[in-house]
């Protein structure tokens, strides 16, 4: 099945309700997909790229920094944003220099004002590098 290109891709496990697949969509009036593992990730955004791609969880687990990295490889435009999300207690990322294809860094819990921001940004993103 062909999926739309306004959806947001979840990669991983969300650990807080905010990140409920259901409830964002609700929130967002659009598209959400989760993929429970990055073979399944990669072949949702190979297919049809998304506005945004949340990396939700361990990264040493479920989004290791190759798969960020073949993920952007495999969409093959700047005009996805890759953010990604860990809990509170242990942030779990390299400092942004390291990871020069995660576009921003979040920290559970995610408002829903916060989510429709950056939905939102995906979007515009998304739509202003068409037009280049």
């Amino acid at each position: 099945m062909k999926q739309s290109q306004n959806y947001v891709l979840i990669v991983g496990e969300p650990s807080g309700a905010p990140l409920a697949t259901e409830s964002m969509s609700q929130t967002l009036s659009c598209p959400v997909i989760a993929a429970t593992s990055p073979t399944q990730a990669l072949a949702l955004a190979q297919s049809a790229p998304p506005h945004l791609v949340i990396l939700s969880g361990d990264d040493g687990i479920t989004w290791s920094h190759s798969i960020v990295r073949q993920l952007r490889k495999s969409i093959q435009t700047n005009s996805v944003m890759i953010v990604a999300v860990t809990g509170s207690s242990e942030p779990s990322w390299l400092p942004r220099e390291d990871n020069p294809e995660i576009d921003g860094f979040f920290v559970e819990p995610i408002s829903a004002d916060v989510l429709s921001t950056l939905n939102e940004s995906a979007i515009t993103k998304k739509r202003c590098l068409q037009l280049v």
